[in-house]
């Protein structure tokens, strides 16, 4: 019959712990028997054959004896079950108190079996021959049972330790995915509040060319926005993209603005060499860019210049895009800046946030263009590109 189909295998189903006790309670029996036949062999080597006592009577004793021991040592077990919560010192009187009194009943009782088994008799005179061994050995019974007792609450104290630190570890491991999981999930909805906001700007344009029947430059507006849009679909699954690829994307944006604005939007960008391979959040650059061209070209009567830079410092890559302002003159303010509606700023700076802590700082001030300049520091990073 299958175990777990047993009444032992449903016992163990009902509390695992059975199995445990059982486990506990084979190898008791196994030392304990074992221990007793051990003495057994030891009297055999140690008496029976230096005295010549190979008869039957002496070989019985020696057999029979072990067999009282067995019984007579097994209620040490219980006691010593008992104490096991007694503060020390009492519990160690116990301990010797129990031990010493079952050793005096399996000398007597041995001495009596071996004068009944060989009619040898005056033997009493040598008791002290008797119980001195009997002492050691049930002495020796109570020192082996703590140190296994011991040792096995130990072993468990290590497994508990172990599961302890095995859950932590996968407790540990869940909540980094659920924290890596959360931030993609912010991320995406940043990426996902940034695209419709560029969308729906480039589409009011393209509505605004068509009533005008500019036919062409809306033509050309919606080839360009079909690129950038194809491009910020590719992008779309990595947190990161190089800023290569990142300018590549401004590019696209201004060649859409340029078909509205035409002359009017003038654009510098400033790369420093070496850089293009660094890794920059993707779509960055952009909303910084959008928001030059509608704060400060876009109130422009003779438009202006929008500059983009990028280049190392120390341990940092450093961003920053800067505009002419409103006819030269700054518009704006670095303060009123972050409390502009819309989401462009605000996005990139919950974006950072997200994804570089209190690394990448966003900084605002005035251009000597005569607009207003946004500076970003990223951690200089060659690195991967990391997926979302």
């Amino acid at each position: 019959m299958p175990i777990e189909t047993s009444a032992i295998g449903q016992q163990y189903r009902r509390n695992p712990r059975w199995h445990q006790i059982s486990e506990s309670d084979a190898l008791f029996w196994a030392v304990h028997c074992g221990g007793w036949l051990g003495i057994s062999l030891l009297t055999y080597v140690s008496l029976s054959l230096p005295y010549d006592q190979f008869e039957v009577p002496y070989l019985a004793h020696n057999l029979l004896q072990s067999v009282l021991g067995i019984f007579i040592s097994l209620p040490m077990r219980y006691v010593y079950r008992h104490i096991w919560s007694v503060p020390i010192w009492p519990r160690i009187c116990v301990i010797v108190a129990v031990a010493l009194g079952l050793s005096v009943v399996w000398a007597v009782l041995r001495l009596l079996l071996f004068m009944a088994l060989t009619d040898e008799r005056g033997l009493w005179d040598e008791f002290g021959g008797w119980i001195f061994p009997s002492i050691f050995v049930f002495l020796t019974w109570a020192a082996l049972y703590h140190g296994i007792k011991y040792y096995r609450l130990f072993q468990e104290e290590q497994q508990i330790i172990l599961e302890i630190e095995a859950r932590q570890r996968n407790e540990a491991l869940m909540l980094a995915k659920a924290r890596a999981a959360l931030r993609e999930s912010e991320l995406k909805l940043l990426r996902y509040q940034l695209n419709p906001h560029f969308l729906f700007n480039t589409l009011n344009s393209i509505g605004a060319l068509i009533a005008a029947s500019e036919n062409n430059k809306a033509n050309d507006m919606l080839l360009q926005l079909s690129a950038f849009l194809r491009f910020s679909l590719d992008s779309g699954r990595r947190l990161e993209v190089q800023l290569e690829e990142e300018l590549a994307a401004v590019k696209r944006y201004l060649n859409i603005e340029q078909v509205r604005f035409a002359d009017r939007l003038q654009t510098e960008v400033r790369v420093e060499p070496g850089v293009q391979d660094c890794l920059v959040p993707s779509l960055l650059i952009q909303p910084l860019v959008e928001n030059s061209v509608k704060y400060a070209i876009g109130r422009s009567e003779e438009g202006g210049v929008i500059r983009i830079s990028a280049f190392a410092e120390a341990s940092r890559l450093v961003l920053s895009v800067e505009d002419s302002g409103v006819d030269g003159v700054c518009g704006s303010t670095p303060e009123k800046l972050f409390q502009q509606p819309g989401v462009g700023i605000q996005n990139i700076m919950e974006r950072l946030q997200t994804i570089y802590g209190d690394e990448s700082p966003v900084q605002a001030g005035f251009s000597p263009l005569g607009g207003l300049k946004i500076t970003i520091r990223l951690p200089l990073n060659r690195g991967r590109v990391e997926n979302v």
